[in-house]
């Protein structure tokens, strides 16, 4: 009996282990319609961005046995239901696949297969570096999982940013003090980005993304992205050669004007397998050693760590805690989100310039998701389910093994923290000195959000000596602004939430 290899749209490593299992009679089959596409609204740009660079794949496969199940607009069969078909039409006896993205697709093929009868081969996703037996040996015996540790962990194993003498380089491990410039202290023009040719493959993909999920956010006038690996390779070098050397320095600036900054806008290429994570953390690194000082420290070394460190922490998070992690809701939260979030239309500058760039883009940068969205999303009472699936709709490398840790973890600390060692919550000082937002109104509005939230929570904040002096502050505001403040934030509230 034959074998199968399937191979969804974000596997598109070259040295994907499928490829490698499968023999020539056996056949593979190029899966595009997911599940979660007809069940969550998701960006335009991510659609076109990976059905293209799927179909793009494929003309790289020397395989006469392909079988490719392209998008629908009604959709005949769920996955399972195609693979029934299919082993019934022919049967066959084994199943390899690169581990899914998801934790309900993973689990649904163990069922079909275990059902069948079907030997399944679940193969380590080439997108990362680590695999979960690296994180669950790391994690074993400990009470609490930082991410800093296993980053360092990561760094000694796989020789990183390391002396000869087993050091870190610079002498310190983490640079990110360093990396907390506000834009008022960006003095130069940051270069443009240029503007990416689109080619029939994209085009096509276009008008069908536009025919079947015509409601999806995103505008693909728009529409920036690579959709092959050499072309993800030459935005890599350009990033490298342009913008590195900037990039640590303001990784946290928000700058109204201009959404990507020194930003890199290579996580989708990382996210889809266009781009091998230690293949680009090592040509950042022989950079940095030949710039001679051009590229400082600091930026190098936070790039890297948000690949080795951050993302290869958060897929282990992920996995470790799937499936009961999607029911955390440590502050039993319960509003829903409005049009307004969507729109753009919450009468908070950094707010909504931030959900307008997202809408438009299918992306904006981690301060503004963390500081500034999933921040006041959470201070407004919103239940984590609707934040999980507002970031996941939104952005071009949403997937669910990222969204469920950074919204249900960081984002909003729903888990309680099982990484987090508080939540990332800020009032409007925190905006103002990273962006270029003029002081205004809607700083009584945030700031009202802020201390209603602590005073909502004061056990959990009086229990943490960490975070005891939010609580201090908190007694000392002076009782007419409490007073015109959280009124202010509870008319923001009942505005925006359901």
């Amino acid at each position: 009996m034959s074998s199968i290899g399937l191979i969804f749209p974000d596997q598109l490593s070259l040295n994907n282990e499928v490829l490698e299992a499968i023999q020539d009679n056996d056949q593979i089959l190029l899966y595009e319609p997911l599940e979660t596409f007809y069940e969550i609204s998701h960006h335009k740009h991510k659609l076109v961005f990976l059905i293209s660079a799927f179909r793009h794949f494929k003309k790289l496969l020397k395989h006469d046995n392909l079988i490719h199940v392209k998008i629908e607009k009604e959709r005949s069969l769920s996955l399972i239901n195609y693979l029934d078909s299919l082993h019934e039409k022919s049967p066959f006896s084994n199943l390899y696949v690169a581990k899914p993205s998801d934790f309900k697709t993973l689990k649904d093929l163990m069922y079909f297969c275990q059902s069948h009868e079907i030997k399944l081969k679940v193969f380590d996703d080439k997108k990362f570096i680590s695999t979960i037996e690296d994180y669950d040996a790391w994690s074993e015996g400990k009470k609490t999982t930082i991410q800093e540790y296993y980053y360092r962990w990561l760094r000694k194993k796989f020789n990183i940013l390391m002396d000869d003498d087993g050091k870190p380089l610079g002498e310190k491990w983490n640079f990110d003090k360093e990396n907390r410039k506000g834009i008022s202290q960006l003095k130069v023009e940051v270069p443009q980005r240029n503007k990416i040719k689109t080619d029939s493959i994209t085009v096509e993909v276009m008008i069908e993304i536009e025919d079947i999920f015509n409601s999806s956010p995103g505008d693909l006038e728009n529409f920036n992205w690579a959709v092959t690996h050499e072309h993800a390779w030459i935005l890599f070098l350009e990033f490298l050669e342009i913008y590195l050397p900037n990039y640590g320095s303001f990784q946290d600036a928000i700058n109204k004007d201009d959404p990507f900054m020194y930003h890199s806008l290579l996580s989708p290429y990382f996210n889809a397998g266009l781009l091998d994570p230690m293949e680009c953390i090592k040509a950042a690194e022989n950079k940095y050693k030949e710039s001679n000082g051009a590229i400082p420290i600091n930026s190098v070394e936070g790039f890297i760590r948000q690949i080795l460190g951050w993302r290869e922490f958060i897929m282990g998070v992920y996995w470790d805690n799937m499936p009961q992690y999607k029911q955390a809701n440590f502050w039993s939260h319960s509003k829903n989100l409005t049009d307004s979030w969507y729109k753009g239309l919450t009468g908070i500058p950094p707010l909504d310039t931030a959900i307008i760039e997202s809408n438009n883009l299918g992306y904006t940068h981690h301060i503004n998701r963390l500081m500034i969205i999933s921040n006041l999303m959470n201070l407004s009472g919103i239940h984590p389910d609707e934040i999980y699936k507002w970031f996941m709709e939104m952005y071009i490398d949403s997937a669910d093994w990222v969204m469920v840790p950074n919204v249900y973890g960081m984002g909003t600390f729903a888990d309680g923290g099982i990484f987090s060692t508080k939540p990332y919550i800020c009032g409007s000082s925190y905006m103002l000195r990273m962006s270029n937002h003029k002081k205004g109104e809607w700083c009584d509005v945030v700031d009202g959000l802020y201390w209603r939230f602590i005073e909502n929570n004061l056990n959990f904040f009086k229990g943490n000596p960490r975070l005891s002096l939010m609580v201090n502050a908190l007694s000392k505001l002076d009782p007419q602004r409490k007073k015109l403040i959280l009124s202010k934030a509870e008319e923001f509230i009942e505005n925006n939430t359901n």
